[in-house]
């Protein structure tokens, strides 16, 4: 595979309110998985930090704004999120709501969306890395991994790039599964952006680390580690 270029991403990098905004959710409810995903910044914050490249981060918490859903879907202004009630947003106008999404939303993923398009006519192709987590508590049952790499199989070339990272992450001792504990074809940026770029060599992969790694001392730099080589080779 020839050279590509990279685009890093957190979309749920906080749990912070804008000043002055309350939407009635405690701190410790904002702080948990339903308002942000603990450690995905660090993750990408070091690959950015190891390979010169800006991360593009999400500021607020998901329950205000969740930068990783469509402006036109049902939660990207949620009025329940992995079970915690938003009222703060239960009230809000159709105004309100462009409003919020014009100020917040809108920026951010035309920001991405530059940056795609940038790499794409620079090098041809691009790696869009989406950095996520997720709480196992949630389905321990079925969430008994590190790692979980999100794609789509039926775009040959996201697919060469995630089974590569797939390789890489297991040869690094990780315990990784692909497209869960989501489908890569769930509404998210990667999503959107694979269909805006349909025909163009984009991969959008998200990669979603497990809480019980986050929440390690050093789990987030193992996880970097693991990815940097990778990365690098691209």
């Amino acid at each position: 595979m020839t050279s590509i270029g990279l685009v890093l991403s957190c979309e749920h990098a906080s749990w912070q309110l804008p000043p002055g905004v309350d939407l009635g959710v405690d701190a410790d409810v904002r702080s948990s998985q339903a308002g942000w995903d603990h450690g995905a910044l660090e993750i990408v914050d070091a690959l950015g930090d190891a390979l010169g490249l800006p991360v593009h981060a999400g500021v607020f918490t998901r329950m205000f704004v969740d930068l990783n859903r469509p402006p036109e879907h049902p939660d990207v202004i949620p009025a329940n999120s992995y079970g915690a009630p938003v009222p703060g947003n239960a009230l809000l106008t159709p105004g309100d709501r462009a409003a919020r999404l014009a100020q917040f939303h809108t920026p951010y993923w035309d920001a991405v969306r530059l940056d795609v398009v940038a790499r794409l006519r620079d090098r041809g192709a691009v790696l869009h890395f989406s950095s996520h987590s997720f709480d196992p508590s949630l389905d321990p049952q079925n969430r008994q991994f590190d790692v979980g790499v999100l794609y789509d199989p039926a775009y040959a070339f996201e697919a060469e790039v995630a089974e590569r990272l797939l390789f890489a992450l297991r040869s690094a001792g990780l315990v990784v599964r692909a497209n869960q504990p989501y489908s890569g074809l769930g509404p998210a940026i990667c999503t959107s952006l694979r269909a805006e770029h349909a025909g163009a060599r984009y991969a959008g992969i998200e990669l979603e680390t497990s809480h019980a790694v986050t929440h390690t001392p050093g789990g987030c730099a193992r996880i970097a580690a693991a990815m940097r080589p990778f990365l690098e080779a691209l």
